[in-house]
């Protein structure tokens, strides 16, 4: 009895082997593919979710993938990561075994770029910049509106287009350097984000109680306002809702019966 409960972890263990040695060796497949069509300079990350694997190689069916691309550039970001979610994704096995996949049916997907806080900070000559979701009353009182009765200004409710977002950063005021706090609506205006200062707070006690002028803070916001052009979604997803993480901004979107092969993307 002994014996055969070794030889029964053994084989157990021995299939468990092959199915991540298989599962693997799928996923440098897959990312050399998306590799091409995400036009970046190393393959993307693949992972495979979902045991046991060779079931669902036999099917030609994955049912969870999930891919990253890491520190891409695009115009003039320098450290994009591209991610996407990949809801069974179907391909041919023969041609996997072969190392020839070449063709990739994905009956949904959601697709992402995350814009990482130092690169925008870069971009608006914030080098600390960090980067937070901002409470649901945040833009209460501002243009920026708000509120419990009306979350449309800030995406909260229904409307993914448009968020707030918390901006803390230093900055110059008259010759001395100020921490300051931001909250900015974050919106998505023809693929591209847009952030449009509402309120201005000072982290520190330079100025004890005497309120800054008008064009002090207005030359502050401003520097806090700009537009990012994220480039296209991966496999040309349109990007649909913008939300703040700690640490960046994202675009995201998603689409249904996507066809990834040699000759590009399709979709419908």
């Amino acid at each position: 009895m002994k014996k055969l409960a070794i030889t029964l972890v053994i084989v157990f263990a021995l299939l468990v082997g092959a199915d991540f040695a298989a599962a693997a060796f799928t996923e440098r497949q897959v990312a050399t593919e998306v590799g091409k069509q995400l036009k970046v300079q190393q393959d993307p990350d693949v992972s495979i979710n979902g045991f046991p694997f060779l079931t669902q190689a036999a099917a030609g069916n994955l049912r969870d993938v999930q891919l990253a691309a890491k520190s891409a550039q695009v115009g003039e970001l320098q450290d994009v990561d591209l991610e996407a979610d990949l809801h069974s994704a179907r391909f041919t096995p023969s041609e996997v075994i072969a190392g020839n996949a070449n063709d990739l049916a994905v009956d949904n997907m959601v697709a992402r770029v995350k814009l990482k806080s130092s690169d925008v900070g870069r971009l608006i000559g914030v080098q600390d910049l960090a980067i937070n979701p901002a409470p649901e009353d945040a833009l209460d009182g501002t243009d920026g509106t708000s509120g419990q009765n009306d979350q449309a200004g800030t995406g909260q409710s229904g409307d993914q287009t448009s968020t707030a977002v918390a901006l803390d950063g230093t900055v110059n005021i008259a010759g001395s350097q100020n921490k300051v706090s931001v909250v900015a609506v974050l919106a998505l205006v023809d693929g591209k984000l847009q952030i449009e200062p509402k309120k201005l707070g000072l982290d520190n006690d330079s100025f004890g109680q005497i309120a800054l002028p008008s064009a002090f803070e207005e030359a502050i916001l401003s520097q806090f306002k700009t537009t990012l052009d994220p480039g296209m979604l991966p496999f040309e997803i349109t990007p649909t809702g913008v939300r703040a993480e700690r640490g960046a901004l994202v675009a995201e979107g998603s689409a249904d019966n996507i066809k990834v092969s040699q000759d590009g993307v399709t979709t419908g």
